[in-house]
């Protein structure tokens, strides 16, 4: 695999890290959020069977949205980790390159 092409990789697991950060904050603001009304009893003027209807629902929602988050984080842990292998790739390529060209120039001497 050439350098430019490893570069080419790097940048775009960049972005998709990037995206994912986004993802995850918007999943746990949107919770943040559900989970406020929830604890501050916003029923909307709903009133017994309704406001537990409307609650059961928000903690359902509240769960989707954890799993989700931590969804999100194993993306980025396996993107991170594909990141670090394409960077190994790309130093150890450097370092035989670096190596050839030292035992080349010693070659011609």
């Amino acid at each position: 695999m050439g350098r430019d092409h490893i570069d080419k990789l790097l940048c775009y697991y960049q972005n998709v890290l990037n995206e994912l950060y986004i993802i995850d904050t918007i999943v746990k603001m949107t919770s943040d959020s559900c989970m406020e009304r929830e604890f501050s009893g916003q029923y909307y003027g709903t009133t017994g069977k309704y406001s537990a209807q409307l609650s059961a629902e928000r903690n359902s929602y509240i769960n989707m949205l954890s799993v989700l988050s931590e969804k999100v984080a194993i993306l980025i842990d396996l993107n991170i980790s594909a990141e670090d292998e394409l960077l190994l790739q790309k130093h150890s390529n450097n370092c035989s390159r670096k190596i050839t060209a030292e035992s080349t120039a010693n070659k011609s001497s």
